[in-house]
Formats: structure tokens, sequence, C-alpha cells
């Protein structure tokens, strides 16, 4: 078996596993979303109903940010389609992405 991609080959895990490993990970994002002309109000009212955006702060040109959490990198992926396929939205651009593996965890506070 060829192991170019160094011994780890993320198409030979099994459904189960990947799906694990993909539901213990929280994928959080910001991003801008680019209002036709006219159109941001509007955008501002509907994006906060798709579950996991946050609609944070806009201009007046229409540039819409919004904060992005999703159950994993595909949830992620669709979210990010779906603002796309919006009728008022131009454009989004992805900002900022973490990956946290242990969302359940806090981190304690240091002594």
């Amino acid at each position: 078996m060829d192991h170019s991609c160094g011994g780890y080959c993320p198409g030979a895990l099994s459904a189960p596993l990947r799906a694990l490993i993909e539901s213990s990970v929280l994928n959080i994002s910001s991003a801008i979303v680019y209002a036709r002309p006219g159109t941001d109000q509007v955008l501002r009212e509907q994006l906060p109903q798709m579950p996991g955006v946050e609609v944070h702060a806009a201009s007046e040109d229409g540039k819409i940010i919004v904060t992005i959490e999703a159950e994993n990198d595909r949830a992620a992926i669709d979210l990010y389609e779906a603002l796309g396929r919006l009728d008022d939205v131009l454009n989004v651009a992805m900002i900022f992405q973490q990956t946290e593996s242990h969302p359940d965890q806090e981190l304690e506070q240091c002594k």
C-alpha cells in the first residue's frame, strides 16, 4: 500500500471513526458577508436565523461581520455554502477559523 500521505490517509478512516473524530470538534470562524447594495438590513435580520450564525457589525457599504459555529469542518463548509447561496449575498470571505478539539473543556486559570 502506498503511504505517500505520511502513513495517515484520511480517506482510509472508517465512517464510524471519521464521525467520532468530527463529532468532538467545534469549528469557529468569522467572515465578512458582502450584501447586494441596499439589502444589508434584510440580511442582518435573516442571517441570525441560520443555526450557528451571529451578526456582530455592519458597515454602510454592505459588509456584515458574522461569526459561525459549527459541529465540525463539514458542517462549517455547508454553512458557508448556504450563506453564499442567499439571494442578496454577493460574496462571503472567511477572516478567521479555529478548531476546538475539546469544546466541552475549559482551560484552567494559570496560578
